[in-house]
């Protein structure tokens, strides 16, 4: 090699004592990298600093910049997701305030969207927003939010209530159940739902949703006290199927009262059941107990053994887990709302003779203790009118 020449690498780069330089098509001076521009090449970036550069679709940041973007990828990565995580578990972050316990005052009878908003659906446990802790008013305040299609509840009627009561200072659940509401079935009279809920439910229709605001009286003085009251069906709701033939026929009559007949029918040998109303409600398990229309007649005589059909008439209960062997076999799964025709054999009944039953599901009683005939708080509890909580099913 010729002294003062510097050597060609592959690739027809050369390598010499000076700035290096990278070949460039004939005619074009060949173009220094960047190390040649800088002085020096920059030390090797970060993962944090390639993350940046890529996502932004620039150069990589150097220096300062690239450590104060790795400190913010790093809090971002590290820091929110642990915030984020304490938040939504419920456990306390830094600077949290509780939305639920609103610290401005409002008069407790003011017009109910400046009081509060209730959310849920009709029958399931409402979730209560309090717009600011409220100030025992004078009386009752009764507002419906809810416009239900069904019947119209008169005084002395059967009502199949569900009820929760919320305190008016941060909107807790003050109902006392596991659920958060409660099932109340009774008549429309002061004596079985006390004065407030009796008078707020009267001339409502069945499906409707009120919410009542009352002042109450406590250990820790008066305070206010919301109760959101569904007025529940007390017959099947849902969609009318047809029944084949050889189902015994089952027709409501004007008074609520259900006409069962099985004449002319072959006496059955096995159980079977015909769903004639397909209700969208949860589904009957094992262990429920569920309140229910039910009327249970003879077989060869269409008899009326037992019946809690009527509009007078309080709904009864179901333990499943102890009613006849054909009721609990065929009611298992079918959705409240839905009317059940069945079809048993004395030994699928009481075991004396065959029988035909209809069945309203109207709800599923939370703990297996079906419907209580006494509300509490703001209804002014007394004493429950008798049969409000029949505890005998249809047969046993």
């Amino acid at each position: 090699m010729a002294p003062g020449r510097p050597a060609v690498g592959a690739g027809g780069t050369r390598r010499g004592a000076g700035a290096p330089v990278t070949a460039s098509p004939a005619g074009r001076p060949p173009a220094r990298t960047s190390a040649a521009r800088s002085g020096s090449e920059p030390p090797t970036a970060t993962g944090a600093q390639r993350a940046i550069g890529a996502t932004l679709g620039r150069p990589r940041p150097r220096g300062r910049v690239a450590w104060a973007l790795a400190v913010v990828v790093v809090l971002a990565i590290v820091v929110v997701p642990v915030y984020l995580s304490r938040t939504l578990t419920g456990g306390p972050a830094p600077g949290a305030t509780n939305l639920s316990a609103p610290t401005a005052t409002v008069p407790a009878d003011a017009p109910l969207q400046d009081v509060l908003e209730v959310a849920g659906r009709l029958g399931s446990t409402p979730i209560i927003s309090l717009k600011g802790q409220l100030e025992p008013a004078g009386g009752v305040v009764t507002d419906r939010l809810i416009t239900g299609q069904g019947r119209t509840v008169n005084a002395g009627d059967a009502v199949l209530l569900s009820v929760s009561t919320f305190s008016g200072r941060d909107g807790a659940n003050t109902t006392g159940t596991r659920s958060g509401h409660r099932l109340h079935a009774g008549r429309v009279e002061p004596t079985t739902l006390g004065e407030v809920l009796s008078g707020a439910v009267t001339g409502q229709t069945e499906g409707s949703r009120i919410v009542v605001r009352a002042p109450v009286s406590g250990s820790d003085g008066l305070t206010e006290e919301v109760t959101v009251v569904d007025v529940l069906p007390t017959t099947a709701t849902g969609q009318e199927l047809d029944a084949p033939v050889g189902t015994p026929s089952a027709t409501l009559g004007q008074d609520g009262c259900m006409v069962v007949s099985a004449a002319g029918l072959p006496t059955p040998t096995r159980s079977s059941a015909t769903v004639v109303v397909q209700g969208d409600g949860p589904q009957v398990t094992a262990s429920d107990t569920i309140v229910a229309r039910y009327t249970t007649v003879g077989w060869a005589d269409d008899s009326v053994l037992s019946s809690t059909y009527g509009t007078t008439t309080v709904p009864g209960t179901i333990n499943m887990a102890s009613t006849m062997a054909g009721i609990a076999q065929h009611l298992l799964d079918i959705p409240v709302g839905s009317r059940v025709i069945l079809s048993l054999p004395a030994d699928q009944a009481r075991g004396d003779q065959p029988v035909a039953v209809v069945i309203d599901v109207l709800a599923v009683a939370e703990g297996g203790e079906g419907a209580t005939g006494t509300p509490r708080g703001s209804a002014t509890p007394s004493a429950p009118a008798e049969g409000a909580t029949p505890s005998t099913p249809p047969t046993r």
